[in-house]
């Protein structure tokens, strides 16, 4: 994908991120745990049951040969173990798509807590990670074709408890340009 295909701003709207068109990125936050139990990532292991899979496996293949990047934030350095602060990019699965339960979207996983429920980072921690996740998610993107548009949940603002404006704040300052999908209800 050309990078100027997703350069732009941050516009939010009211409905269903999983009636986004074919060939979208679905952007949302997760866990290190490899764990789609809760909230809206449950919804995600419902609808793209193979790409959880492959996100499961890409946590336990982290978990199981720990690799730690050194970040430089806010003037100091903060050692983090893989895959918190990264990005995954999952294609569209044929065994999701082809099954009639999802359309043909990429899931995009943002890395930004290393656990969840009661080990849920801090808010601090997810904030950084948040910042972290979305450069590398930038990276790949700028080496990615087929991927049309990017759509986005208020993430880190359900289960991690962060405040929706300042990871939006994060992601408008990335330059991409996103829809952000609210739920009708709210």
């Amino acid at each position: 994908m050309e990078s100027s295909a997703v350069r732009g701003r941050v516009s939010e709207i009211q409905g269903n991120i999983f009636d986004a068109p074919d060939g979208t990125g679905l952007i949302h936050a997760c866990n290190c745990r490899g764990s789609w139990g809760k909230g809206i990532a449950k919804a995600f292991r419902e609808r793209y049951p193979a790409a959880y899979e492959i996100y499961r496996s890409h946590c336990r293949r982290c978990s199981s040969a720990p690799r730690y990047n050194t970040v430089l934030i806010d003037g100091g350095a903060r050692k983090i173990r893989v895959p918190e602060g990264t990005a995954l990019i999952i294609p569209p699965q044929k065994k999701d798509y082809e099954a009639g339960i999802s359309k043909r979207h990429w899931i995009i996983c943002l890395f930004t807590s290393r656990g969840f429920g009661r080990m849920v980072s801090p808010e601090d921690t997810i904030l950084e990670n948040t910042g972290l996740a979305v450069a590398d998610m930038q990276r790949q993107l700028d080496q990615l074709e087929g991927l049309s548009e990017l759509w986005s949940c208020q993430f880190n603002s359900g289960l991690f408890g962060v405040e929706w404006a300042r990871s939006k704040e994060i992601l408008k300052s990335s330059g991409l340009k996103v829809t952000v999908v609210k739920p009708k209800e709210e």
